[in-house]
């Protein structure tokens, strides 16, 4: 900061008589400047809101589509990060670093794990130059996994990226009933225990809410941006029994039955100007009166559970909605709601119970599922659920396919836009192309700083909002994740699809004219290659412009990819130490995921001391050592529902407990439990931790904070250790043999 009168415009005598005073400008909003409410939730699929075909009751959200606009031609990103880096900039993605997730840096220009670059300013450091306070809650999935620790390099974070305020996570999704890494502001928050009843969708309106009111009272006159970023729809589907109890029994009917109901309201609604063939299901996914008779009250609980999860977002949407109402401020408030990307098809055929593990194995165990479907368990909190991909084909209606494609099931999602003051026809669907990248040109045409976004991709759709006539302003886009490529330009498009983990297919290219076949079943690329090949070249234009190539199809195990001047840290042991809070999951998983380690422990005991002395995970995944009934006992269970307990003699004063963990490769491990230098047992530890991508709880010293990763504690809340916890080291030993990080490509790629 300069001297405070280098910049000084008065004029400074010896006294006030003989000096002028003088104050600096202040950023000043345009006259009559709209509060601007940006609403972006999670994996929700094009047809999943009432007013976009779906029998969800978004009572909310539909009030605000029959006073505002539907847009039924709006594309976005078809991954999470992505897209809330296109949302925020007005960028491409990748010319901004943040062509795949936070997990991986591979050292090339488009994908810089998620960060968003420093030189693309985003929407809150623009609206705040512009006079505005700025405020976010929510999922924000634009840090870098290695940049979410206390001691981390915090530029990315949300206050250093424009807002005044932000409370939520930084990571890609989270707990429902128990988050375990919020963020308020610059700081973790370390909560032993979360009130009876808790939600985070609930959460995050609470505090969005309070800041509005806190805002009116403090400025009343000070337009405001607030960023509310539901991780719902998104896995784990967490639903509150209330919100279940509607939807009981709704979806046994298959889901056919209810993606066909949904393309025939869509065409009573008038979403798109001519009616659109329903595409073949999702590879693998069978027809519903072919499933299992057995499973399907097991699979309608998957699809009741997401509706429920809908449901309550629509709810405190509505709740947001209110407020400004009781505030006075709806009236002048542009307001857009959207979905990040498409229904997400992660669950695969079948669903998952646990699709933490589910993901890294692609297997689950049938009758453990409908054990816990049975025990009322799937949607609780120690379960982490996604639905099948029958039912991600009825969240993408009528599109084909979903989130992480370029098909147009992974890019088609609903858009609402509310502002009641400037909308001449409230009500109507508006048919104009719009992307994501055209938020941001639009608002700032909207403050008259239509200069500003010269430097943008996007292109600003504000006479779309007040005219429904006008033309759009967009004629081509180009798509790219993780190997799938996709490209549109004057109705055609072309579509690369790419097996994760197999050899790149560059040249396997469909195309199809999205005029007479917005839905994509017939593919032309045979009978028109002139036109494949002109669009092809354009693509290939467009990402080396915007910096997509190298392409990257690795799958999920790219999220070990760090850079080389992390690579040590990765194996570097380390202390931890009682109150210092949890140890960030991002610090501790790469640890103990995919690898062999050692956990040593010492610890004070005497008679009558209980307690948890350590614990790491949470009930989908975990360990902890603990002493209950005067006896100390060490536990593992590692996401299928096996728990292997072991009981360890412990003597007065000073122990020292060690586990010994070896991995043998396709998550099998095995584990040598030790006690002041005894072993007691050797323990089955397979299937192995499934910590490492990104979500789950870290380590806990002295207590078990949140969600316990045992019940078999028997206390409440966190269960706090009665004697003295001196450390607890944990020391990575050698990658699993067929861990990611020895395979060949990775290899080479450290070297």
């Amino acid at each position: 900061m300069s001297p405070p009168a280098t910049s000084f415009a008065g004029r400074i005598g010896r006294t006030l008589r003989d000096s002028t005073p003088w104050w600096p400008a202040r950023a000043e909003p345009p006259s009559g400047a709209p509060d601007v409410v940006v609403i972006l939730l999670d994996d929700l699929g094009f047809s999943d809101f009432g007013c976009f075909g779906a029998e969800i009751r978004t009572q909310a959200i539909d009030r605000l589509a029959a006073d505002g606009l539907r847009f039924s031609r709006y594309t976005t990103v078809p991954m999470c990060t992505p897209a809330r880096a296109a949302l925020l900039t007005g960028r491409n993605p990748h010319a901004v670093g943040c062509g795949w997730l936070t997990f991986n840096d591979p050292g090339y220009p488009g994908y810089r794990a998620g960060e968003i670059a420093s030189d693309a300013p985003t929407l809150a450091e623009r609206l705040r130059a512009n006079g505005y306070s700025t405020y976010a809650v929510g999922k924000w999935h634009n840090t870098a996994e290695h940049n979410v620790s206390p001691s981390a390099d915090r530029s990315s974070w949300p206050l250093q990226r424009g807002f005044d305020r932000f409370y939520g996570f930084l990571g890609g999704e989270t707990h429902y009933f128990a988050p375990a890494q919020l963020v308020e502001d610059n700081a973790f928050l370390d909560h032993d225990v979360y009130r009876e009843g808790y939600y985070c969708t609930d959460d995050w309106t609470d505090k969005a809410i309070g800041w509005m009111k806190a805002h009116a009272s403090a400025s009343p006159a000070k337009p405001m941006f607030l960023y509310v970023a539901h991780n719902a729809p998104h896995a784990p589907l967490h639903a509150k029994d209330v919100d279940l109890d509607r939807y009981r029994g709704i979806y046994d009917a298959g889901w056919d039955a209810i993606r066909t109901a949904r393309a025939r309201r869509q065409r009573d609604l008038g979403l798109f100007a001519r009616d659109h063939e329903l595409p073949p299901h999702s590879p693998g996914v069978p027809r519903w009166d072919e499933t299992d008779p057995a499973r399907r009250a097991l699979l309608a609980r998957y699809m009741e559970l997401y509706a429920a999860v809908v449901d309550n977002m629509d709810q405190n949407i509505g709740r947001v909605v209110e407020c400004l109402r009781t505030l006075g401020r709806l009236d002048n408030t542009l307001l857009i709601l959207t979905s990040d990307n498409g229904a997400n098809g992660i669950g695969g055929v079948d669903g998952a119970a646990n699709n933490l593990s589910k993901r890294l194995v692609n297997a689950e165990d049938p009758a453990w599922v409908m054990r816990m479907f049975e025990e009322g368990r799937l949607g609780a909190a120690d379960s982490w659920p996604a639905y099948p991909l029958g039912w991600t084909d009825v969240s993408s209606a009528p599109f084909r396919l979903y989130k992480t494609t370029t098909m147009e099931g992974g890019i088609r999602v609903p858009l609402v836009v509310h502002w009641p003051s400037r909308i001449p026809d409230p009500g109507a669907i508006r048919r104009q192309w719009v992307h994501v990248t055209d938020v941001v040109p639009t608002i700032l045409e909207v403050l008259d700083r239509k200069q500003d976004a010269v430097s943008l991709d996007g292109a600003s759709f504000l006479d779309a909002i007040t005219h429904a006539q006008a033309p759009e302003r967009r004629a081509a886009q180009h798509y790219e994740l993780a190997g799938n490529r996709g490209y549109i330009r004057d109705g055609w498009k072309i579509v690369s699809l790419q097996p994760p983990g197999k050899p790149i297919a560059l040249d396997n290219w469909m195309l199809f004219d999205l005029r007479n076949d917005p839905t994509e079943i017939h593919d032309l690329a045979r009978a028109q290659p002139a036109k494949r090949d002109e669009l092809i070249a354009a693509f290939d234009a467009e990402a080396e412009a915007n910096f997509v190539y190298p392409l990257d199809n690795r799958g999920v195990r790219r999220s070990l990819t760090v850079p080389p001047y992390l690579e040590a840290d990765l194996d570097m042991p380390r202390t931890f130490y009682a109150d210092a809070g949890t140890a960030a999951l991002s610090v501790v998983a790469p640890m103990v995921a995919d690898r062999s380690y050692a956990i040593h422990c010492e610890f004070t005991h005497a008679s009558g001391d209980r307690g948890v002395v350590f614990a790491l995970g949470d009930p989908i995944a975990g360990l902890a050592l603990f002493v209950r009934d005067a006896r100390l006992s060490f536990v593992y269970h590692g996401g299928r529902g096996d728990v292997v307990e072991c009981e360890l003699p412990v003597r007065e004063g000073q122990n020292r407990f060690e586990l010994g963990h070896r991995a043998l490769g396709q998550r099998r491990g095995e584990g040598r439990v030790s006690i002041n230098g005894a072993l007691v047992a050797t323990i089955d530890m397979s299937p192995t931790t499934i910590l490492g991508l990104g979500v789950g709880e870290g380590l806990d010293i002295g207590r078990d904070r949140r969600l316990h990763v045992t019940s078999r504690y028997g206390g409440e809340g966190a269960c706090v250790y009665s004697g003295r916890v001196d450390f607890v080291r944990i020391e990575p030993g050698p990658q699993a043999p067929d861990s990611y990080a020895n395979r060949p490509e990775r290899v080479a790629q450290r070297d």
